[in-house]
């Protein structure tokens, strides 16, 4: 029996940011993984009688996704990965627990979320806008090797923040179960 449309979109709704994180390792441009993330996601819906289940559903939109990002770099006139990189990005992303991505991805979130105003404009620059340290040490007056340094910083920050939370999760989740 094939999916049903609102299972599709729970599955890829809940699946976003391992799909578009696939994506984004290829394309190496958010703003592209996402706009190739609707992509499937509009193309899962109008194949919907093709899906058996919600693991069918993942390999479909991972593969998909992985040929949508390879052509997107292509019409750039890039050079796409090597397949042998491609295969071991996808193997990746297919044997990735999805639970361990959401769980990292809200820690991550809520990390940046506690992150000073200077430090979350600077990877708004970086990130979301696509900037270069060097174009961003333009534009706030600072040396490159300031704002590498301020980058590397914020990324030790995050990480030690993103693991504590994660530890503190399990530590939580082993004390509800022995309790």
């Amino acid at each position: 029996m094939p999916l049903e449309m609102d299972t599709i979109v729970q599955v890829l709704l809940r699946e976003r940011r391992r799909v578009t994180a696939y994506a984004a390792a290829i394309v190496r441009n958010v703003h592209v993984a996402d706009d190739i993330f609707q992509q499937v996601v509009l193309t899962a819906l109008e194949d919907r009688a093709h899906f058996r289940d919600s693991g069918h559903l993942m390999a479909w939109s991972l593969r998909t996704t992985r040929h949508r990002a390879v052509d997107s770099v292509r019409r750039q006139q890039l050079r796409p990965l090597p397949n042998e990189v491609l295969d071991l990005l996808e193997a990746h992303w297919t044997e990735s627990d999805s639970n361990g991505w959401s769980d990292r991805a809200e820690a991550l979130n809520r990390c940046v979320g506690r992150l000073a105003d200077q430090a979350r404009e600077l990877l708004q620059m970086r990130y979301g806008n696509d900037m270069t340290a060097h174009a961003i040490a333009r534009r706030l007056g600072r040396s490159d090797a300031a704002v590498y340094q301020s980058l590397s910083r914020i990324h030790r920050a995050l990480r030690a923040c993103v693991e504590g939370e994660l530890s503190s999760h399990v530590s939580a989740s082993e004390r509800k179960v022995s309790s």
